[in-house]
């Protein structure tokens, strides 16, 4: 008995460093940011609680997934530097101001590739191309021609290339086995794609929402099947991504983009609501607790409400006035819509980042319950994530900061890495996966 003890106490402390716990799409494995407690590391820096570094086959905006013990990273792989640029960099490019002309894709060919990594060490165990090619389209020099994360399940992995348009399903060994083509086209000021992949009991979720098509793909993960698909009627272009909602009611698919959200039966496609001339995400995406969907949008000359919609919600929802409250609106907060980053709710609160200012807000009134600059920070592009009680948020500098969940704004913990990131974190464990632009990084005590 006391061996066996032994044993059990020996294998659960190697599973802690060996075997991670599932983070399987953009925002972990809820989609919505929100991850059960870790004693994640609450300081680092190039030279503190750095487990190890490793530079990466290409680039890409795409967060890494963990599935057990092995790290699934998105690239594009080039002869020609695709590295993106920060975000001060990119606006002062000739597309950021509208001319377009300026836009040309590489001219090398691109082996869009999936990698896949150790999380005890960080070496590479197998690296796919998964679709080899030519860009049709340039992409904005702060975006790259990789940015959907790929979702992970017991199954294989699935990513969703938007530059080359193509949505593949791999076996955990590397094999490719099935492909679906769902084309690529302009984007609004030629910015490129970045929606990435849901996936729920089975299915795999695209949105393609660009200058000429509006697309809702579901495909069989097993075997890429088409099991049904969405078109809008208005083209319009979306770095949204979808989110599948659990709520108190139901289980739901929403995708945003434009001045319009659709939720959908994600086993039938059946339409459930639809809401149109409202300021919807579309360069971030929304997020959940059991009883409302949270969404807003800005850009640089304008910014939205954050509305926050009652789950079980049914026909057309719209507002008969532009960014006014209605039916099945629980609340709205004006002129508080996010930007890049996604907003988080804890279920009690939800955190809207704009730039580098984090705001608490009621979940249950929106009333706004503070307002605090995130110290240390500049622009915050990825989405923050909430892990356990703690708010985990890192700038496009690579300066991180740790606040307490909870009404008081409290820093816990700050860090430091010298790359420049847009990419979500992932959680393995303990540990925090960050890839920017030079290498892939595991934070870790």
């Amino acid at each position: 008995m006391r061996m066996n003890a032994m044993l059990a106490v020996f294998l659960m402390s190697f599973g802690s460093t060996a075997v991670a716990e599932e983070f399987v799409q953009l925002r972990g494995s809820s989609g919505n940011g929100q991850v059960a407690d870790r004693e994640i590391p609450l300081s680092w820096s190039d030279d503190e609680n750095v487990a190890w570094k490793v530079a990466l086959p290409g680039s890409g905006w795409a967060q890494p997934v963990v599935w057990k013990d092995r790290i699934y990273v998105a690239s594009a792989v080039c002869d020609k530097d695709l590295s993106p640029a920060n975000f001060a960099s990119g606006v002062r490019s000739p597309q950021s101001m509208g001319v377009t002309m300026f836009a040309r894709a590489p001219a090398a060919d691109i082996a869009w590739t999936l990698q896949c990594i150790s999380v005890t060490d960080g070496s590479t165990i197998w690296s796919t191309p998964v679709v080899t090619g030519k860009a049709k389209f340039s992409v904005h020099p702060s975006n790259s021609y990789a940015t959907e994360t790929p979702v992970v399940d017991q199954n294989g992995i699935y990513v969703y290339f938007g530059a080359a348009g193509i949505v593949a399903g791999l076996n955990h060994d590397g094999r490719v086995r099935w492909q679906q083509d769902i084309g690529v086209f302009e984007t609004s000021n030629s910015f490129g794609t970045g929606s990435s992949l849901a996936i729920h009991e089975g299915k795999v979720f695209a949105q393609n929402f660009n200058e000429k098509t509006a697309d809702v793909y579901c495909f069989d993960s097993q075997s890429g099947a088409e099991v049904w698909k969405h078109s809008r009627t208005t083209a319009t272009t979306s770095w949204s991504t979808p989110v599948v909602w659990k709520n108190d009611v139901r289980t739901e698919l929403v995708v945003s983009g434009g001045e319009q959200m659709d939720s959908f039966d994600p086993a039938t496609g059946s339409l459930l609501w639809t809401l149109n001339n409202v300021k919807a995400a579309t360069a971030c995406t929304p997020c959940a607790d059991k009883s409302h969907i949270y969404f807003g949008g800005s850009d640089p000359f304008s910014t939205g409400p954050l509305f926050a919609v009652k789950a079980g919600a049914s026909g057309d929802l719209s507002p008969s006035k532009k960014n006014a409250t209605f039916e099945a609106c629980a609340w709205l907060a004006e002129k508080q819509g996010p930007g890049m980053a996604s907003p988080v709710s804890s279920e009690d609160f939800v955190y809207v980042t704009d730039k580098s200012v984090l705001k608490c807000f009621d979940a249950k009134t929106g009333q706004r319950v503070y307002q605090d600059r995130l110290p240390g920070l500049k622009m915050v592009a990825s989405s923050p994530l909430i892990v356990g009680q703690k708010l985990l948020f890192i700038d496009e500098y690579g300066a991180a900061c740790i606040v307490a969940a909870g009404p008081e704004f409290k820093v816990l913990g700050q860090g430091s890495i010298d790359d420049t990131f847009w990419a979500t974190p992932a959680i393995a464990n303990n540990a925090i996966i960050l890839r920017g632009v030079k290498a892939l990084y595991c934070i870790r005590k």
